[in-house]
């Protein structure tokens, strides 16, 4: 019983994550578009491949820390302000 307990209070993937993927999917689109980059061109500035790029701006992805670290670092801004924070 008290496994079952235990399992109930941990967090879901839900409204939370999703307001946090459509948010980063915004601003990773605004930023990307404002240099006038394609999604090409980021995912050679952010060191990934085009297809994540696309699935992030789409909110599809679940980055890495380290993917969240280049993308910052790709744009030049702070980590909190590519998380909007």
């Amino acid at each position: 019983m008290a496994r079952n307990n235990a399992l109930a209070r941990l967090p879901r993937r839900g409204r939370h994550f999703e307001r946090v993927t459509s948010s980063l999917a915004k601003r990773l689109r605004q930023l990307r578009t404002a240099r006038g980059w394609t999604q090409r061109v980021a995912a050679l500035r952010i060191g990934v491949g085009a297809p994540l790029v696309r699935r992030l701006e789409n909110g599809q992805a679940n980055p890495s820390l380290a993917v969240l670290l280049s993308v910052a670092a790709a744009f030049g801004i702070p980590l909190k302000d590519l998380l909007g924070r």
